[in-house]
């Protein structure tokens, strides 16, 4: 619909108009008595914009704190001019507070109308014409992150800087100091003088940040020989060791260029930046807020007008257990290849420990690693058998080999002649034979095994607080696929953790969700078929038959709560076409659940075996 224009009146009365006239505001009021202007400046304050507003109180908008401004008292008009009182409302986002006060300003009558005379001091209390604003960042003081017993993981730490101080360096010295300091840091040399290249002709370039605690592990001699070199002092929240607990408690960056574009205006070169595990997931309760200060600056002394008391961070409780994650790492220490070691309480699934071989990975494959679980996905196999009618007791065939769809499967090489024929289910878990399994591919289809493998865990949502895979299986394989998948072949993958967790819901008899913040109540997970007692008590007593009578003998005389578990060994090839193995223990005591796994390892009892009874027996 289209309004009709309204014809203007010949005659306005007590209306201002705004005019800007060589770059000041000037208001013409029929009234002539510059209470319209009064009123009309109140609006432009508040809004900006103009060269003196920028000059003062650009500091104060780039905060994000937004403005109000009230005409408080327009003042009598007098000799052509008029001074109004206003006042001024800050709030500063996040609900960090808000800043009042009141300022005045004077309006001059000359013949274009009223105009403002603002100085300094009409956009902020008292301020002398040489004044603006500034405003300084309070840090407030970090929490920390510990284990579940209140043992401190993370928090402030004594640091050194190790760097170079380029006001000390000729600009030919440079490329030649920044190479040496990183081969003898052992940092990338090439990335590193590109860095101190685009430095500031006086600015200090760190190079690497290391513990105190550490300095015998870094030739500081030899670096305080390079040309420029400086060691600075300071205090960061830092793990408490290198390489503790990798992918759980996450780590702490200085913001780039993207992540500070991106930010909306709150980051600012220099600030840490969480990423990854518990730092991500509870950044502000253990970081803190930063509070601010405005200052009154330009004069003889700056001067504090307001402030913002920061938020000092808290102490963040995991479910780790400092104990277990040490005997985890140690028990890993050895392994050349990517490898993990999951630790899980079977009761309330916490995550006790999540340990990394030392070399060969760049990210934690316990937690993220996608990998065919082979044979310790039986216990899912085994599940959806017996809901299928299958008991411990039916007799199964176990060939040598067995063909499927045209495709030829075997057992492993381990395992023993003797037993290939005819033998109840609780055999085939504990020997692992494949093609026993195999052959019952149409048994049960692929829906039905996808069933029991979320029963048992699999494929739900990663915890709170951790970056993880918790396995995958589609419902919809047939075929090849669908019998490689009963032998934990096939597109199943699965990581470390998910299999601990395939593991930790059998000894608990019910589906268990894994969680790193203690505080946080363990989830009751909704699955479409619920674990029973009878289908609990006959894994238990299949798996533990894997101990008594299979490829977990080694773990039969461990004191203690009867032991559970199951091996598995996965083909894959790499990159030069060679034939390799993923080498797979998940094993349960009691309360503890164990995963561990080795990328290019042996048979599971031989490779990752040692490495889960290792932990057990620290447990």
């Amino acid at each position: 619909m289209t309004s009709r224009p309204r014809r203007a009146p010949i005659l306005i009365a007590l209306v201002a108009v705004i005019a800007l006239v060589a770059g000041t505001l000037i208001w013409r009021s029929q009234a002539d008595d510059g209470t319209d202007a009064a009123e009309a400046l109140a609006a432009s304050l508040a809004k900006g914009g103009t060269a003196l507003d920028d000059e003062v109180l650009g500091a104060v908008r780039e905060t994000g704190a937004t403005s109000t401004v009230s005409l408080a008292d327009a003042g009598q008009a007098k000799d052509g001019t008029r001074t109004a009182t206003y006042a001024w409302t800050w709030t500063f986002p996040d609900d960090a507070g808000t800043w009042e006060y009141t300022t005045t300003a004077t309006l001059a009558k000359g013949d274009d109308g009223w105009t403002p005379q603002l100085d300094p001091a009409a956009l902020a209390p008292d301020l002398a014409d040489d004044e603006t604003l500034a405003v300084r960042a309070i840090a407030p003081e970090c929490g920390t992150i510990t284990d579940r017993d209140g043992t401190q993981l993370f928090g402030p730490r004594d640091v050194k800087v190790l760097g170079l101080d380029k006001s000390q360096l000729s600009a030919d010295e440079l490329d030649s100091a920044a190479r040496e300091l990183a081969g003898v840091l052992g940092i990338e040399a090439d990335r590193y003088a590109e860095t101190v290249a685009g430095a500031g002709e006086k600015a200090f370039v760190p190079a690497l940040t290391i513990r105190v605690t550490d300095e015998g592990n870094y030739r500081l001699d030899d670096a305080a020989d390079v040309p420029g070199f400086l060691a600075v002092e300071q205090e960061r929240p830092l793990a408490a060791e290198r390489d503790y607990a990798p992918g759980i408690l996450g780590s702490l960056r200085e913001a780039t260029a993207e992540d500070i574009e991106n930010s909306d205006g709150e980051l600012q070169a220099g600030d840490l930046v969480a990423t990854g595990g518990v730092l991500a997931a509870e950044e502000d309760e253990i970081l803190g807020t930063e509070g601010l200060e405005i200052l009154a600056t330009g004069g003889e002394q700056d001067r504090s007008l307001f402030s913002v008391d920061p938020v000092d961070g808290t102490a963040v409780r995991t479910t780790l257990d400092d104990d277990l994650q040490r005997a985890a790492t140690a028990a890993i220490a050895d392994e050349d290849a990517p490898s993990a070691v999951i630790v899980l309480s079977a009761s309330t699934g916490g995550v006790l420990a999540s340990a990394l071989g030392p070399t060969g990975q760049s990210y934690p494959v316990g937690l993220v690693g996608q990998y065919a679980p082979g044979s310790t996905f039986k216990a899912v196999t085994a599940l959806s058998l017996l809901r299928a009618g299958v008991t411990p007791d039916t007799e199964l065939e176990c060939p040598e080999t067995a063909t499927v769809a045209g495709r030829s499967f075997k057992n492993a090489d381990s395992m023993d002649p003797s037993l290939f024929g005819t033998m109840p289910l609780r055999s085939v878990i504990a020997h692992s034979c494949n093609t026993a399994l195999l052959l019952q591919y149409e048994t049960v289809d692929q829906a039905q095994l996808a069933d029991a493998a979320t029963t048992l865990g699999i494929g739900q949502d990663a915890p709170a607080g951790l970056d993880a895979f918790m396995g995958s299986i589609d419902p919809s394989d047939e075929g090849v696929e669908h019998a490689a998948a009963m032998m934990g072949q096939g597109r199943v993958l699965t990581s470390p953790l998910s299999m601990a967790t395939v593991l930790a819901s059998i000894q608990n008899g019910s589906t268990v969700t894994p969680r790193i913040l203690a505080d946080q109540e363990a989830e009751k997970v909704d699955v479409p078929t619920p674990l029973t007692d009878d289908e609990t008590a006959q894994l238990q007593e299949m798996l533990r038959g894997v101990v008594t009578d299979g490829s977990l003998h080694a773990f039969a005389d461990l004191p203690g709560e009867p032991v559970i578990g199951k091996t598995g060994t996965a083909e894959w090839v790499n990159s030069d076409g060679e034939l390799k193995l993923h080498s797979w223990v998940i094993v349960a005591q009691g309360d503890l659940v164990v995963a561990a796994f080795v990328e290019d390892g042996g048979y599971g009892a031989t490779t990752a075996g040692p490495i889960a009874r290792e932990v057990l027996e620290q447990g």
